[in-house]
């Protein structure tokens, strides 16, 4: 299964619907498995660098099938992998990356950024949650 539209679509909006909520102004961005853009969205007062930060997370979570919090809590021990992995200019291990779901496949990744990071982990977590059709509950 591959990524889509449709699905990037959803979850984009569901951010933007919550960024709203919480008066947050963020970028949410949608990969396919190899890095390639399928979605863009901004909430109007977004800043400029956050588009570019929510494309590098979802790459990351995209790479290497996980939320980019797993990574940071993962390597938590070893800021020298962090570092790499943020300096090749395509991923950025901060809060705000997951990975794409189909079927339990990693087919891409969503990132979020323009909040704090723990604002735009948020935002995520609540859109996966409600496109689930259930509660959202912090890590």
């Amino acid at each position: 299964m591959n990524a889509n539209l449709h699905q990037a679509r959803k979850f984009c909006e569901s951010v933007l619907e919550h960024a709203e909520r919480y008066n947050l102004n963020v970028s949410v961005v949608a990969v396919d498995k190899g890095g390639h853009l399928i979605a863009m969205y901004r909430t109007d007062h977004a800043i400029f660098a956050s588009a570019e930060a929510a494309r590098r997370k979802a790459v990351a979570a995209s790479a290497l099938a996980m939320p980019t919090s797993s990574m940071v809590d993962m390597f938590r021990n070893d800021p020298l992998v962090t570092t790499a992995l943020s300096a090749s200019g395509d991923m950025l291990v901060v809060p705000g990356g997951f990975p794409m779901i189909v079927d339990g496949n990693c087919v891409g990744g969503y990132g979020i950024a323009g909040g704090h990071y723990s604002e735009d982990e948020m935002l995520g977590g609540r859109a996966l949650a409600a496109l689930a059709g259930r509660d959202y509950e912090p890590a």
